[in-house]
């Protein structure tokens, strides 16, 4: 895994990630925390998740489309510089009459960002061969996973002692310094990051197309829709935890920690159980995620001691980002390279659109009626979701086999 870093393109951005990484764990708590302070609403946490994803969901219908003809590298250039200047703009919000800027600042970063992934994503596979890229997703997810826990546990004990308003400073000065360690990115690969030549509606539409007549992609982005969707336990866990409970921020905090725990060792065990298992085996071990994210959901909001709270975070976060991993690296295998950015663009509309619309709809049901009775509902939900695929990867298997049958090679 570590000759990944020899490859000058994918060295830098990883650098890149992890440092734009530490910058955003400082900046989420921060955010948690202000609209904590100007609103003390569980409704307002959903909220600044909708104008956090909506934005981001929108710009990824069309983002893929315009990266495609545009720098990879100015790309992510530009984008880290608009996202240090805004981040930095949280630090001046101090009252709840401008808590309408708040959500105008989260709505415009994250449209900077919607441009970001898809641009990252063509970096990644014209740099990092086939073989190779689970490994490019794990050491990627995994390393992320290990800042979380760290850089939460460490911005958790500076709201304790200081104000999390400086973390968002931090999170700027990390914006612009992997804008420095991007600037020396070497050119990218022409020769598989295809220039189309077509209208840009024309290419967008081809995009739908081209997922709609490609059944596994298709399948693929629907399995990270149901899991993004029960990912949205998160919006509760805010809930839950500062009202529900009457927990300190800190608290929040360092329940990042199972979570990023979760991360490390999915990002470590992904990598192996490819090796071990074959495509069907894979398939299954993805819906036996879901199950377990259901599963978890429920514990999480049932048991009472925090450490048995932070067991099921780690649990519920091991399931997620171990099939998010995988779910990822078949993307990326099974999409044609001309149509890459597009397809990017596509899912992250997909998948995040569900996840915010499932944090509205949590975040305005826990209010209701209470983070626990909500919690069985999205359990159950996951795990119906597994059985569906384990069902439909078991037909599909089947169909394969007797189509193999009947046209032998």
């Amino acid at each position: 895994m570590m000759t990944l870093l020899q490859h000058p393109i994918f060295r830098r951005l990883y650098a890149a990630h992890i440092v734009h990484i530490i910058g955003n764990e400082f900046t989420f708590i921060a955010v948690v925390g202000l609209l904590h302070d100007l609103s003390g609403s569980g409704l307002s946490f959903a909220a600044g998740t909708v104008f956090r994803m909506v934005p981001y969901v929108l710009t990824s219908l069309f983002s893929g489309a315009l990266v495609e003809n545009w720098d990879k590298r100015r790309v992510m250039l530009i984008v880290n510089l608009l996202r240090g200047i805004l981040v930095s703009l949280f630090f001046l919000i101090t009252s709840v009459t401008y808590l309408w800027i708040a959500f105008l600042l989260l709505i415009l970063v994250n449209i900077c960002s919607a441009f970001f992934q898809p641009a990252m994503q063509v970096a990644i596979v014209s740099s990092v061969e086939e073989r190779e890229r689970l490994a490019a997703n794990s050491l990627l997810q995994g390393t992320t996973s290990f800042l979380i826990i760290v850089c939460q546990g460490i911005a958790a004990v500076l709201v304790y002692l200081f104000s999390y308003r400086y973390n968002f400073l931090l999170d700027a000065a990390c914006y612009l310094l992997s804008l420095f360690i991007l600037l020396r990115l070497p050119p990218i690969a022409e020769a598989v990051v295809h220039k189309a030549g077509t209208h840009f509606f024309a290419r967008l539409q081809e995009g739908f197309r081209y997922i709609g007549g490609n059944r596994r992609i298709g399948q693929v982005i629907l399995y990270q829709m149901a899991e993004r969707a029960c990912a949205a336990y998160y919006i509760m866990l805010m809930f839950y935890v500062l009202q529900e409970r009457g927990e300190g921020l800190y608290v929040f905090g360092l329940l990042d920690i199972p979570l990023g725990l979760g991360g490390v060792i999915a990002g470590i065990a992904a990598g192996r159980l490819a090796e071990r298992l074959n495509e069907q085996g894979i398939s299954r071990f993805q819906g036996w995620a879901l199950i377990a994210m259901g599963l978890s959901i429920v514990a999480v909001f049932h048991i009472k001691p925090l450490l048995g709270l932070a067991v099921a975070i780690l649990f519920c976060s091991f399931a997620s980002f171990s099939s998010s991993i995988l779910s990822v690296t078949k993307l990326q295998k099974l999409a044609d390279p001309a149509f890459l950015a597009r397809v990017f663009s596509i899912r992250e509309m997909a998948t995040m659109g569900a996840f915010s619309a499932s944090c509205l709809v949590l975040g305005f049901c826990a209010e209701q009626v209470g983070s626990a009775a909500v919690s069985v509902w999205l359990g159950l939900f996951g795990v119906v979701a597994g059985v569906i695929w384990l069902w439909s990867r078991k037909q599909l298997h089947r169909l394969e086999e007797q189509e193999s049958s009947v046209h032998p090679e």
